[in-house]
């Protein structure tokens, strides 16, 4: 029972470091991307 309490309180420490360090690790960069208007090809015969 000790190890399975120990090792519950072991992965909840990992994931809280984890989500303090989440700032440093992922950083989202936004590029707009300007879209040209393609012509729509006409109906073919």
């Amino acid at each position: 029972m000790i190890v399975i309490v120990a090792g519950t309180a072991l992965i909840a420490l990992y994931a809280n470091v984890q989500k303090v360090r989440r700032d440093k690790i992922e950083k989202v960069t936004i590029i707009p991307v300007t879209t040209v208007p393609s012509a729509s090809p006409g109906p073919k015969d």
